[in-house]
């Protein structure tokens, strides 16, 4: 199956904040449709793009971006053939006029987009290894995480919240899968 291995999740994360979150993501694995990632294709982005922070390296490792519940984490490949969906890559946010109509500079790695349309980025040049949250309308940072680990936690607890209040519901696609449909 394409999706998230968490036996793998649970082995590269065995304690700590991260393993509290891939707990949870397990139990709402229903609301989200993560893709099951690879050491080739994270050595394949950390090959194009250097000083990617290594807590995101590692994420990569395990996933290939998807719907992190209500935010699209950006992938290496548009299309999965198996699962028959399409998903928004990486270069859909790399090209130049776009870039210069939000304002992203090109030392800014995006690797994230939120259902209101801001995107989630690394900024290479800083090398501080930073989440920052660009928000689109003010071309402005809107909010900053210390770590993808802090931003990862952080968009987990808001789905939690989100999924309480019946504002996020379990996607088609995995109740196929799991043959509640």
């Amino acid at each position: 199956m394409p999706f998230i291995d968490y036996e793998l999740l649970s082995s590269k994360y065995p304690t700590g904040q991260m393993s509290e979150a891939i707990h949870v993501l397990k139990e709402l694995d229903v609301f989200h449709c993560l893709l099951a990632g690879s050491s080739d294709r994270a050595t394949a982005v950390k090959i194009r793009v250097a000083d990617l922070p290594e807590d995101f390296l590692q994420w990569l490792e395990v996933c290939d971006g998807g719907m992190l519940f209500d935010t699209t984490m950006l992938t290496t490949k548009a299309t999965d053939t198996e699962l028959d969906l399409d998903f928004e890559t990486y270069s859909a946010y790399y090209n130049a006029e776009w870039r210069k109509d939000v304002n992203i500079s090109d030392e800014w790695f995006v690797f994230a987009v939120a259902v209101h349309s801001d995107v989630f980025f690394f900024d290479l040049g800083k090398k501080d290894g930073q989440v920052y949250q660009w928000d689109i309308e003010e071309l402005s940072i809107y909010k900053t995480w210390s770590t993808f680990e802090d931003w990862l936690t952080e968009q987990i607890d808001e789905a939690v919240e989100l999924i309480a209040e019946e504002k996020l519901l379990p996607l088609g696609v995995k109740l196929e899968a799991d043959g509640d449909d």
